[in-house]
């Protein structure tokens, strides 16, 4: 009862300072976003919609979960920092914590809203009235944010689990049921924006002529169908045309650098679900590398059988293990997939 009482007080104080600073966080994101706005009028002003409104309130929201995070880090500091330490401790963690949220907002504005609020790249523009003002892609997760948090989670992971032993091993039980509940309260947050984002996710069957955009991290690659022919064999032939949008690259890579593209997964799905895969390839393959501007075709031929109706293109990437639990991409846990119509 004791030990309790004189916890309580600490974690009110812990309480008290990361809830004021969370006012302050907010605060200072929210005049960086109007500064961006004001500062660039009118550039911003065709991407001031009630959708974007919703977007920016759902990031407000993100920005908060994170903050959260500043509540793991406590467990650790009640136990090794008591005292003036400990306080000191907290307020160098609040600021270098809003000072990386400062980095990653503005790196965000400027590598992924920037370039798209007055214009949307050229493929998407010229596609008639009917094509909505967005893009669609193997993400609807920030990829620099997705693989940040990633690496975080791995590193948080490691240093958690490092730490309960360390304190078994100390023979000190009370510090390592702190690592276990901050592990588990990272492990929660975590695999809520995993699942939170797949499940806003929604299948999307783009239109001939329509691409889907592959990040690449610091730049973009866009696919469409150009073509579609039924061979005198009953073999499907899709022409796929594979681009390099010079008009996403990030600044701080060389506009004239080679992109290798990712490893591709192709695939015919019927209507009843059924699966087929290329049977040959021809013209150029999909891991040959482009310039910025640059674009090829390739043609895939598919043995599809006499009654697969409702035939649709999916292209993603390769799955591997690391895709599964990354928070936003299309190949993680119930994450729905964009196809190509033919």
């Amino acid at each position: 009862m004791n030990t309790a009482a004189s916890n309580a007080p600490r974690f009110s104080n812990a309480l008290c300072f990361w809830e004021r600073g969370r006012i302050l966080y907010n605060a200072v994101l929210s005049v960086v976003v109007l500064l961006w706005i004001a500062l660039t009028w009118p550039h911003f002003r065709p991407a001031i919609t009630l959708g974007s409104l919703e977007v920016m309130v759902f990031l407000a929201l993100l920005a908060n979960v994170c903050y959260c995070a500043a509540y793991i880090v406590e467990f650790f500091m009640q136990a090794l920092l008591p005292g003036l330490s400990g306080r000191r401790f907290r307020q160098t963690l609040w600021v270098l914590g809003m000072l990386f949220a400062l980095l990653l907002a503005n790196y965000w504005i400027v590598d992924e809203i920037y370039p798209y609020a007055n214009q949307p790249p050229p493929a998407i523009t010229g596609q008639g009235a009917n094509v909505p003002p967005s893009i669609a892609t193997n993400l609807n997760f920030p990829a620099p944010l997705a693989v940040l948090g990633f690496l975080a989670a791995c590193g948080g992971l490691l240093v958690a689990l490092a730490s309960i032993l360390i304190f078994l091993f100390a023979h000190k039980p009370k510090f390592a049921r702190l690592a276990a509940c901050a592990l588990g309260a990272g492990a929660v947050v975590y695999c809520g924006l995993l699942f939170g984002f797949s499940a806003a996710s929604h299948a999307t069957t783009l239109a001939r002529g329509q691409e889907k955009y592959f990040c690449e991290i610091d730049c973009h690659l866009a696919y469409s169908i150009a073509d579609v022919k039924t061979q005198a064999d009953g073999r499907f032939v899709v022409t796929l045309r594979t681009r390099f949008d010079e008009t996403t690259i990030s600044p701080q890579r060389p506009k004239d650098a080679m992109l290798t593209p990712s490893p591709r997964d192709v695939r015919l799905i019927d209507a009843t679900g059924r699966e087929y895969a290329p049977v040959a390839i021809e013209g150029t393959p999909l891991l040959t590398p482009l310039k910025p501007g640059e674009s090829y075709t390739t043609q895939l031929a598919f043995d599809v059988g006499k009654g697969a109706t409702g035939l649709r293109l999916l292209l993603n990437t390769t799955p591997g293990w690391p895709d599964h639990v990354v928070i936003g991409d299309e190949n993680s846990w119930l994450h729905k997939k964009t196809y190509f119509a033919l």
